[in-house]
């Protein structure tokens, strides 16, 4: 009784306290599942051409847009993974403001750009990573995460259920509409409890992805991958991006490659990243990394035989989109994005109730010692707050 009596206040007051911000962040993340697909429909001339013969190389690509935005400094470029699809090129202001520019493949023309924060998916991106409020906002969300953690295990131990299996599952739909509330409020916190602690827990350790990362190292006993960086040589150019990638292909074949990160200092090295068939992250966690002037693999990190550690970081991403069971796991994170509004909304409504009983039996104490009620005063009770 004692530990349930704990769980009911914290669940209660953790479920006023950030509720609100939960809503937000779980109706966001319901829209991020998708949010690739929504962008192609939203901007079908930026991400669909028709095929017309061979690609042009990629450097070739890349020269294109540092021609045509020779102020802006190149940051990585997402390869096209369909015969219709673009390259897209991202590039960074002085200002650290990202933009990304679209290219068809076939004929190298620029189809058109977009500006980090002034679309709908990365406007509602950043409404979900940071509340909008930079790094702070982002400390906020991994608080939150944490607090649904708690609220999502003290309404498992608040279950019903647990007395009653059946029960606890059952929704009464021809009685009164508090009881309706209640079983809303129990049956879908408990169908959704499971995914709440997955999706709260990796989204906790990606905004905290320093601390997790360390600390998974530690539990594991798995060493830190050691820092890379390219050997400058004097009047020496960049190798082009082509021959890079042909260098990535000879020392891993059989993956596809997805996206290339590029050095935005002379030291730095070369990400090429790739994606096996039985790989679960989108675009795939396989990771070469070259020297940016010699081309040398410095390091091969493939994701089907990484050392135990890696494989358990690199699970945070798909397991938080739902992206490891395909389009079922996808649509299954989307409805669970929207339990937290679910929740709060039947979860007020039960605060509410409990307020309400709770004054008709002061009242009923007033009226017993003979002490005006509250219908006697000039506060009504039903002008209270919560009504």
């Amino acid at each position: 009784m004692k530990l349930h009596s704990i769980a009911l206040s914290l669940h209660r007051y953790l479920g006023i306290l950030v509720g609100l911000i939960l809503v937000l962040i779980g109706l966001t993340g319901s829209f991020l599942v998708f949010h690739k697909e929504i962008d192609r429909f939203l901007n079908p001339h930026l991400s669909h051409v028709i095929p017309q013969g061979q690609r042009i190389p990629v450097q070739t690509a890349l020269d294109i847009v540092r021609s045509a935005y020779p102020d802006l400094t190149l940051s990585y470029i997402d390869l096209p993974q369909k015969i219709d699809s673009v390259y897209k090129v991202a590039m960074s202001s002085k200002n650290d403001e990202s933009l990304f520019f679209y290219l068809n493949p076939y004929t190298g023309d620029i189809l058109g750009s977009q500006q980090w924060g002034r679309t709908l998916t990365t406007f509602i991106y950043d409404l979900h990573y940071t509340l909008l409020a930079g790094e702070s906002g982002m400390k906020v969300v991994g608080i939150c995460g944490i607090l649904l953690l708690l609220l999502t295990l003290t309404g498992i131990i608040l279950w019903p259920g647990w007395k009653k299996l059946i029960p606890g599952f059952k929704i009464r739909w021809n009685s009164p509409s508090r009881l309706i509330n209640y079983d809303l409020h129990k049956v879908s916190g408990i169908l959704s409890a499971i995914f709440l602690i997955i999706i709260a827990f990796t989204g906790t350790a990606i905004i905290f992805h320093t601390e997790f990362e360390n600390t998974v190292y530690s539990i594991t006993q798995t060493p830190h991958p050691p820092e890379l960086t390219s050997k400058v040589v004097k009047n020496k150019p960049v190798m082009p991006i082509d021959a890079i990638l042909k260098k990535a292909d000879a020392a891993l074949p059989g993956a596809k490659t997805t996206f290339v990160s590029l050095p935005s200092q002379p030291e730095k090295i070369i990400q090429v990243r790739k994606k096996f068939p039985q790989e679960i992250t989108p675009n795939g966690d396989t990771r070469i990394y070259l020297d940016q002037y010699s081309g040398k693999v410095l390091r091969v990190e493939n994701a089907l035989k990484a050392p135990l550690a890696n494989r358990i970081i690199n699970l945070q991403f798909p397991l938080h989109i739902g992206s490891y069971g395909g389009i079922v796991t996808r649509i299954i994170h989307v409805l669970i994005g929207l339990s937290p509004a679910l929740l709060f909304l039947t979860g007020l409504v039960l605060w509410r109730q409990r307020q309400w009983a709770k004054a008709r039996r002061e009242e009923a104490i007033r009226r017993s010692q003979g002490i005006p009620t509250y219908e006697q005063e000039p506060l009504r009770l039903t002008e209270w707050p919560w009504f």
